[in-house]
Formats: C-alpha cells, structure tokens, sequence
C-alpha cells in the first residue's frame, strides 16, 4: 500500500534529529553566517519550524498528494521527487530561501531574488508552494501569491520574515548551507532532518546517534538494541552510520561484511537486518532457537529471483526482525545467533 503525504509528514517528524540543549563548537565552515553562539538556537528554532511545517503537512497533505507512483515495498530509500514531488518542491524552495536570501533588518527577515523559484516548475505551482510556506507561519512580501499570470522572473525582491521566532530564519540558512554545500553521499538529508551534528566542530560519538535513531521505540526495546550496540562493540565489530533518502541504517560490520544493522524507513518501519552466513555450521544450535528465529533462517535471504521465488521478496536486504516489543520475546535468541555467527567468521580468520 502506498504511503501517503501525511505518512510522509509523520515519518519526517519522528526522524528529526532530537534536540540539544547543550553548547557545541561549530564547524568554522560556518562562522560567517553568524555569531557562533546564536548558532545553536537558531537550529532549534528552525527544529521548531520543521515541526510546524510536518503537522500542516499531516493535517492537509491529501490535498497536495498527486502522485500516483508507488515506491517498491521493499525500498527502503525514499525519493521525494519521484513519490512525493509536492513536499520536494517545497523543501526546495524553502532551502533556496534560506540558501540565497540575504539577512536584512539586523536578521530579522531574509532579501529572496527570484532564484528562489524553480523554473521549470509552473507559476502556478510555484506559488502553491509559496502558500503552503504561508500556512506554516512564514510571512512573505513582494509577491502576489494568487497572480498565476505574473512573469516570476521579472520579479526583484521578496522578503522573508518569520514573526513567531525570527531566530529561525538564522538556522534556516545554516541547515541550508550544510546540505548544498557541505552535504555528503553517507548523511543525506540534513535539511529536512535538522541534523545540527553536520555543523559540529568535532565528530558525534556514534552512540549518540544511535541513540536518537531508536528515540521513537518503547524504552525495553531501546535497552536491548544498546546492549547490542555495546556488546558487539566489545567483540569488535566496527558501528557505521549511512542516511541515504531519508532511510537510517546503522550497521555493524566485521571487518568489511555486514553482520547485523538497525533501519528506519518510512516503507519498513523500524527493524533489524541480518546478514548471516555461516548458519550450516551451528544447526544443531539453530535448532534450539525460538520457532519465529528458525522460520526466518530457513527462509534465507538474497535476491528473491535467484532463490527461485521468481519474485522480488525483499531478501536482498538480509533477514528482517521488526523492532516492535516483540522483539524482546526473542532476545536471547538473537545474542545467540549473533555470536554463533561472529564466532565462526573469526575462526575463519585463524
């Protein structure tokens, strides 16, 4: 079933980075746009905003969601501009306010040209955009946004204001310069996530984001993913982090191979993936696992076509185990399938 604008909506606000409260250094690729200390707070209230902009989506998002396009069910990565192509014009436009605007009245507003608008969009749709913008608290001046026969590249100055916290339009320009300058193929998104970390002078220990990836689950499941976080740590596998088209994985890997990883995607939700290989070398103790463990092994994993399913299934992505509380009836399982698997690949090595 597809997933909707206000699905989307939902998803982009449970992913938002959490918010800090505590002093960090910024990245000097940033110290022009404004004093390092406002910095921060003004993240926060472009946070605020996305807020903001993410409940008006969920509340009217049926009446923007056009598309008839359907993302694959088992995708993980989510493209707005094919799926959901009103909120990417959206983002888009925002971004390039931010991006291009020119801080006027001591930051109280930001001077926009016209390159704000993509031209190859309609006016029609540009001022859609532009209105939506409008319904999320942000004042714009200089333009008709009902004219539909205006020329929009003979347009000068529009000014930005956001009277509810003018602080935001700050952070607005920051977040957008992080993703269209400083952006990178392994942390996407930083924009509509609000990841204040791209902009820290030093690194975010991976524990940290963590952390903020598995916010949304119930505290026991949050526990046992930290436990496994830690425990294959200690035996060690290294912790990767990829965010690619708003889908969060965070893997661990021995050596090179992925062994096991956490994602979040607004087509599969929360859950577990595992890549294990070595399972003909401890059948007897698979056969000791709880019945859901042992269904999912012998069903296996790959390309669905190869294993002769004759469809896609989804096996490509490894063996999934949704991160529900469901998952703790089954935990010791997992421990033990995990280090079965570790040990055998560090035999290998010997």
């Amino acid at each position: 079933m597809r997933k909707t604008l206000p699905d989307v909506a939902s998803y982009l606000k449970e992913i938002l980075v959490p918010e800090t409260h505590e002093a960090y250094a910024i990245n000097p690729a940033y110290a022009h746009i404004s004093v390092e200390e406002s910095i921060p707070e003004s993240v926060l209230a472009f946070r605020a905003f996305l807020v903001r902009l993410y409940d008006v989506l969920y509340t009217k998002g049926d009446v923007y969601d056009n598309s008839t396009k359907v993302a694959h069910e088992y995708e993980n990565r989510t493209t707005l501009s094919v799926y959901y192509p009103f909120l990417h014009h959206v983002s888009t436009l925002l971004m390039n306010m931010g991006y291009h605007g020119i801080p006027v009245e001591n930051a109280q507003s930001l001077a926009c040209g016209n390159t704000i608008f993509n031209g190859k969009l309609s006016v029609t749709k540009n001022l859609e955009c532009l209105r939506f913008l409008a319904d999320c608290g942000i004042c714009i001046d200089g333009i008709d946004m009902n004219d539909k026969k205006q020329n929009l590249s003979g347009v000068r100055t529009i000014t930005i204001a956001y009277p509810d916290n003018p602080a935001m339009l700050t952070g607005l320009k920051v977040m957008a310069i992080a993703e269209k300058d400083h952006g990178t193929l392994v942390n996407q998104n930083v924009f509509l996530r609000c990841d204040y970390r791209a902009l820290k002078k030093n690194e975010t220990d991976v524990i940290s984001i963590v952390q903020d990836t598995i916010k949304p689950l119930s505290a026991n499941v949050q526990n046992f993913i930290l436990e496994l976080h830690q425990r294959y740590l200690n035996k060690g596998l290294t912790c990767v982090v990829e965010i690619k088209g708003f889908h969060i994985y965070v893997k661990y890997c021995y050596k090179r191979k992925d062994l096991w990883g956490i994602n979040a995607s607004l087509n599969n939700g929360y859950h577990i993936n595992v890549k294990t290989t070595k399972m003909h070398e401890y059948t007897d103790t698979i056969k000791k696992f709880p019945p859901v463990l042992q269904e999912l092994i012998a069903k296996g994993y790959g390309c669905g076509r190869k294993r002769e399913i004759g469809e896609c299934d989804g096996g490509c992505r490894g063996l999934p185990i949704s991160l529900d509380d469901s998952v703790l009836d089954i935990r010791d399982g997992i421990v033990t399938w995990f280090d079965q698997e570790l040990s055998c690949l560090q035999k290998k090595k010997h």
